[in-house]
C-alpha cells in the first residue's frame, strides 16, 4: 500500500474557526476597556478618601501637612497588605499565576476573587499615594476578562491563553491611549514573535479598547504632549549619545528595584506591615519631594509645559527612583511601566538641558524628554518596536522619527549588553505568581 501522502503546509493566516476569535477579540476589548474603567474610577474615588483633595495625587501630596503626607502611604500599605493577607487566605495555599505567566507557560486561567482582591489591594497602594503604577493592576484586571470570557465560550490551551492575551493588550491600550503599542506590547514581550494569528486578535481587542475608552467614552490620554520637531538632523550624533547613556544608566535602575525586592524579603514581617514600611518610606521622602507620589503622569505633563530649575529635576529624579523602590519592593501590586517611563523623560530633559546649553541651536530640552521617554522604556523592557511605537503614537510627530529610533535601539543594545534580563524577567522566570512578591503585572523577557 502506498503511504500516504504528507498534509500541506497551512498558509499563514487564519483557518476555520481561527477567524471567530476576532470576533470573540472585539468582544475582550469591549469588555477589558470597561473593567480598566471601572478601576479608574475605583481609583479616584479611593485617591479623594485618602486625602480629601481632588485632582492628582501630586497636588493633594503637596496640600497636606508634612505629617499627613507621611503617613497616608504608610496607611494605605495596611489596607492593601491586609487584602493582600485576605487573598492568600482565600487561596488557601493555591498560588495563581499571574496574567504574564498565564499566557506564557500557564493554562489562560484567572481566578475571580483572586484578581479582583488584587485590584482592590492595588486601589489602597495607588490611591494614598504608593509610588506605583496603575496600568500594572488595569492590565491584569482585563487580562483576567479575557480569561473570563474565554473560559465562558469553552475555550482552552493555547486559544484560551491568546484571548487572555487580548485581554492584556486590551488593558495597556486603554491605559495609554496607545492601541498599536497594546498589541505590539504583548506581541514582542510575550510572545516575542508578530506572527499573524497572534497579532490579529491582540489588534482587534487593542483598537476596540482604545475606541470604547477615548473615543466612546471620552477619556482623555493620559500624557499631554505639545507639538514638537528636531531642530536639525546634525542632532542625530546627540541623540545616539543619549541613547547609549540610557542604555547604561537602566540597569543599574533595575539593579535598584531588584536590590529593594530583595531586602524586604529577608524581612520577617506580616504583609501588612511589609507594605506599610514601603509606604512610610515613601511618605518620608515626599515630605520634601511631594513629586514622587503616584504613578507620575502628573509630574510628567507638567516637565513637558513649564521650565523646572534642573537641580528640582535631579532631586526628584533620584527621589522617585528610590519611592519605586521602595513601594514595589515591599510587593505591592501595580506597575512599573509608567515609573520608567517618568525616569526617562527627567533623564531625557537634563540631557537635553546640556545639549541646548553647549548648542544654543538645538532642540528644545522637552524633545530631548520625550524621546528620552521611549529610549528608557526600550533599555529596560528590552523591547525597542514597542518603546518607539508607544511614544510615536503619543506624538504623531513623524519628524521625530529618526531620533526616536535611534535613541531606542541603542538604549536596548547597550542595555542588553550590560543586563541580558529585562525588567520583566524574574515575572517570568518564578514557577508561580507568589501573593507575597507580586511586584507588577508585567511580561516576561524573550529570548531572541
Amino acid at each position: 500500500m502506498k503511504p500516504a501522502a504528507p498534509a500541506a503546509p497551512r498558509a499563514p493566516g487564519y483557518h476555520g474557526d481561527d477567524r471567530w476569535l476576532l470576533l470573540w477579540a472585539a468582544l475582550i476589548g469591549v469588555v477589558g476597556a470597561l473593567a480598566t474603567v471601572a478601576f479608574h474610577e475605583g481609583m479616584a474615588f479611593t485617591e479623594r478618601l485618602a486625602t480629601q483633595h481632588p485632582g492628582s495625587l501630586v497636588h493633594a501630596a503637596e496640600a497636606l501637612a508634612p505629617w499627613r503626607r507621611a503617613l497616608t502611604p504608610a496607611l494605605g500599605g495596611v489596607f492593601a497588605g491586609a487584602i493582600l493577607w485576605l487573598a492568600q487566605r482565600v487561596a488557601k495555599g493555591r498560588k495563581q499565576p499571574d496574567y504574564l505567566e498565564a499566557i506564557a507557560i500557564g493554562d489562560g486561567r484567572q481566578g475571580v476573587k483572586d484578581t479582583l482582591l488584587h485590584s482592590l489591594s492595588s486601589l489602597c497602594t495607588i490611591g494614598s499615594g504608593g509610588s506605583i503604577g496603575r496600568e500594572g493592576a488595569m492590565v491584569q484586571l482585563a487580562a483576567a476578562t479575557g480569561s473570563w470570557i474565554g473560559q465562558l465560550g469553552r475555550f482552552d490551551g493555547d486559544d484560551l491563553r491568546l484571548l487572555l492575551a487580548c485581554g492584556a493588550a486590551a488593558g495597556f491600550a486603554s491605559a495609554y491611549d496607545a492601541a498599536l503599542s497594546g498589541a505590539i506590547f504583548i506581541a514582542e514581550i510575550v510572545y516575542g514573535t508578530l506572527s499573524i494569528r497572534r497579532l490579529g486578535p491582540l489588534m482587534v481587542a487593542s483598537v476596540m479598547a482604545e475606541v470604547t475608552v477615548h473615543q466612546a467614552l471620552g477619556y482623555a490620554p493620559v500624557y499631554k504632549i505639545p507639538p514638537l520637531h528636531v531642530a536639525s538632523l546634525w542632532e542625530l550624533p546627540l541623540f545616539l549619545l543619549m541613547g547609549l547613556a540610557m542604555g547604561a544608566l537602566a540597569p543599574l535602575f533595575m539593579v535598584t528595584l531588584d536590590g529593594a525586592h530583595r531586602l524586604a524579603a529577608r524581612l520577617r514581617l506580616a504583609l501588612p506591615l511589609k507594605l506599610a514600611l514601603g509606604g512610610l518610606v515613601v511618605g518620608a521622602i515626599s515630605i520634601w519631594w511631594p513629586q514622587v507620589w503616584g504613578n507620575g503622569y502628573s509630574v510628567v505633563n507638567d516637565v513637558l509645559k513649564h521650565p523646572w530649575p534642573l537641580a528640582l529635576v535631579a532631586a526628584v529624579l533620584i527621589a522617585k527612583v528610590f519611592a519605586t523602590a521602595a513601594t514595589t519592593g515591599s510587593g505591592a501590586v501595580g506597575g512599573v511601566f509608567t515609573p520608567t517611563i517618568f525616569v526617562g523623560a527627567l533623564l531625557g530633559l537634563l540631557a537635553g538641558s546640556a545639549a541646548h546649553a553647549l548648542w544654543p541651536g538645538s532642540s528644545l530640552p522637552v524633545v530631548y524628554a520625550v524621546i528620552g521617554m521611549g529610549a528608557f522604556l526600550a533599555a529596560t523592557t528590552h523591547a525597542p518596536l514597542m518603546s518607539f511605537l508607544i511614544v510615536f503614537e503619543m506624538t504623531l510627530e513623524y519628524q521625530l522619527v529618526p531620533a526616536l529610533m535611534l535613541s531606542c535601539l541603542a538604549a536596548y543594545h547597550v542595555s542588553r549588553a550590560i543586563r541580558p534580563q529585562s525588567i520583566y524577567h524574574e515575572a517570568l522566570h518564578r514557577d508561580t505568581a507568589n501573593e507575597e512578591d507580586v511586584v507588577d503585572s508585567a511580561p516576561p523577557p524573550v529570548s531572541r
